[in-house]
């Protein structure tokens, strides 16, 4: 196959690169691709010229001819050159296809990045037979926010006479967005926190495992104000509260909780 553009470039990059030369042969074959002749092929040097190219004894640069040339990084043609010297061929296939290797071994390490780790399911395409409206539990979605933005130094007076201002339940009402005040009641807002909490619990807790469809097709209205109702009394209670009822109505059987 002809020369091409830069076969003698990656000629020097592919035995720079090369895990089965030593220092001593990839200068060898280094300073053969050197003495390539573009215009003629020729590449004839002899071996008392290569030794006092690289400093080596005449002995040293014969094993590494004969190390490069078992290689397939060259071949020798004997009495090929001039002066009956021995000629040696670069292998530019040789070199492109080491070349090609090395590049894709770098380009698979690269796409490591690339990959997506997702579960090997491929997931439910369309909804059970049977399907109904269920509430939505995810807290970002249908928990309404109790103010709009955070009130001003004269609705904080207001809210301190009015007995919100001790810390307990302003620091529930703290979601702030509109500029005006809120007109529910401090017990609204203490069972909008306690929903709120709940829901995060049920969500944090079983998102990831196939109890969560069975429990969020279950919690009718009753059954998320008893649950409320209990979180109001203690934290943690909402949802200890969902489980058991659940448990009782036999509709986790068979899930692990």
């Amino acid at each position: 196959m002809p020369l091409q553009k830069y076969d003698i470039l990656l000629a020097f990059k592919v035995i720079a690169l090369s895990d089965k030369l030593n220092g001593t042969e990839k200068q060898v074959a280094a300073a053969l691709i050197d003495s390539y002749n573009r215009r003629t092929g020729r590449c004839d040097p002899s071996l008392e010229t290569m030794a006092v190219w690289l400093g080596k004894s005449r002995r040293t640069v014969i094993r590494a001819i004969d190390r490069v040339v078992r290689l397939k990084f060259f071949r020798k043609i004997r009495h090929g050159g001039n002066y009956h010297c021995n000629s040696y061929q670069p292998q530019w296939e040789f070199y492109r296809l080491l070349e090609r290797s090395y590049r894709q071994r770098r380009q698979d390490y690269a796409n490591r990045f690339a990959r997506h780790e997702v579960s090997p399911s491929p997931g439910q395409p369309c909804h059970s037979s049977g399907d109904k409206v269920v509430t939505q539990t995810c807290p970002t979605n249908n928990i309404p926010l109790t103010y709009e933005r955070c009130p001003s130094n004269r609705q904080h007076y207001q809210l301190n006479r009015e007995g919100l201002g001790n810390g307990s339940a302003i620091s529930s009402v703290r979601a702030l967005n509109s500029g005006f005040f809120d007109p529910r009641t401090s017990k609204e807002v203490v069972q909008i926190s306690a929903e709120r909490r709940w829901n995060k619990e049920l969500l944090d807790r079983f998102r990831h495992s196939s109890v969560y469809a069975a429990i969020v097709e279950a919690l009718d209205h009753d059954l998320q104000e008893c649950a409320t109702q209990a979180e109001v009394q203690r934290v943690g209670a909402g949802l200890k509260y969902i489980l058991q009822e659940l448990i009782g109505r036999s509709v986790l059987s068979g899930f692990e909780i």
